[in-house]
């Protein structure tokens, strides 16, 4: 029995361990996704996501263009600046071929005399054990959607239902 319990030992600790290891990458990959969302930087969110999304969207062009209009459109409702704020990552786990993370993410759109804040998730997916990793910004994402960009997924990952937005009136 004590042999067991050792052998068992040896094969569950290396899968904690690297469980552990990876939350602060996590955390910091997720962090450099954010800036480029805080910074317009339209290429830096693209390169943080999926390729079967992009794919799913309609090319690296198609998104590029949404993100373009996404943000025009956030500018002409007067916003100024965007600022994320990212909670604990949750320990990866695998589903299909990927590891993967929920992110908690306070995101805050500001704009003169008024600050929106609105509660949501990020998706954090990695398919080479904890290298590289893409994020899915959970917001607006329907359950339908990612089952079609990750089937793997469908009844294994349910999408955080987001709190209603907090608006906020500043001077």
């Amino acid at each position: 029995m004590r042999t067991l319990g050792l052998i068992l030992t040896f094969v569950f600790l290396p899968a904690a361990l690297l469980a552990a290891d990876l939350t602060p990458i996590i955390k910091r990959e997720a962090s450099k996704c954010a800036s480029a969302w805080q910074r317009s930087d339209y290429e830096g969110i693209v390169s943080y996501l999926p390729p079967r999304v992009i794919q799913q969207m309609g090319g690296r062009a198609a998104v590029l263009r949404e993100l373009k209009a996404q943000f025009a459109e956030a500018r002409e409702y007067g916003v100024e600046r965007m600022q994320a704020t990212l909670g604990q990552p949750s320990p990866p786990k695998p589903l299909g071929q990927w590891l993967t993370s929920l992110i908690p993410l306070t995101a805050v759109l500001h704009r003169a005399h008024l600050d929106l804040t609105q509660q949501t998730h990020a998706l954090g997916l990695s398919s080479d054990q904890g290298k590289h990793w893409f994020f899915v910004l959970l917001h607006d994402a329907t359950q339908a959607e990612m089952n079609l960009w990750f089937p793997e997924f469908k009844g294994k990952l349910i999408i955080p239902v987001d709190p209603a937005p907090e608006l906020e009136v500043v001077y």
